[in-house]
């Protein structure tokens, strides 16, 4: 771990209830972002800009122009790059205090448990249920909390898995989804559309929800779906039982 620039955290360090002790826990953590798309871009500046000591980027994709509106890491230039490298190239640029580790593959049975395994706590960015299951069965079986969210148009929800809650329950995906939906059954981006914007809030709400994780602070959304509509900026949340 690289020494703490107390300076660059001031801000956030002066706040009630967070101090050195919450920083060198951020300093400390290490996170993995499934996805550096429309939910990992805004969630790893946001990670890296707040003291994250090691955040790991995997996805085999490719940078495209119709990523631009929402995937704010990119540029026209990046078009055709991985956008695992690029993503990591900026944000070790942006944020040297930052170890960044780069996964230019798909998470996959055969190297899900090897590189989840090596983070305190997963971010899921990605747009399919196959992943989102692996995820869910690889914490579940490292004992390591991951925090879901999913966008659609002008909606997006967010939820933190195999964390305790307060009566020290912990809830999983397949507490949400108990069978698993076919991918055809769900609709990506570029099949129904998106707000540019809508991924940024649920990306940060994520990112908000990762650093109240690592620094204990607040109340996470354990066992708690959050639903958000952009259309009206009314948010909801629903119990997971």
């Amino acid at each position: 771990m690289m020494a703490i620039n107390w300076k660059r955290y001031e801000r956030q360090i002066i706040l009630p209830n967070f101090g050195l002790v919450q920083q060198e826990k951020l300093a400390k953590a290490k996170i993995l972002v499934v996805g550096a798309g429309g939910l990992g871009c805004p969630a790893l500046l946001y990670l890296a800009a707040a003291g994250i000591g090691e955040i790991g980027i995997i996805d085999f994709d490719t940078v495209a122009e119709s990523n631009l509106h929402r995937q704010v890491l990119y540029n026209a230039k990046d078009i055709g790059s991985n956008k695992a490298i690029v993503a990591g190239e900026k944000i070790a640029l942006a944020y040297p205090d930052c170890e960044v580790k780069t996964y230019p593959e798909k998470l996959s049975i055969q190297n899900a448990t090897e590189i989840i395994s090596s983070y305190h706590l997963i971010l899921d960015g990605c747009d399919n249920f196959d992943t989102r299951y692996l995820i869910d069965e690889v914490c579940k079986q490292q004992n390591i909390p991951w925090i879901y969210a999913s966008i659609s148009r002008f909606e997006g929800q967010v939820s933190v898995f195999n964390l305790p809650d307060a009566n020290g329950i912990k809830a999983y995906y397949t507490n949400l989804f108990a069978d698993k939906p076919s991918n055809e059954s769900l609709l990506n981006c570029a099949e129904a559309g998106v707000l540019g914007v809508i991924p940024g809030i649920i990306g940060n709400m994520q990112a908000l929800e990762a650093i109240k994780v690592i620094a204990q602070i607040g109340q996470p959304l354990a066992n708690e779906l959050l639903t958000y509509n952009g259309l009206t900026n009314q948010m909801y949340k629903t119990k997971i039982l």
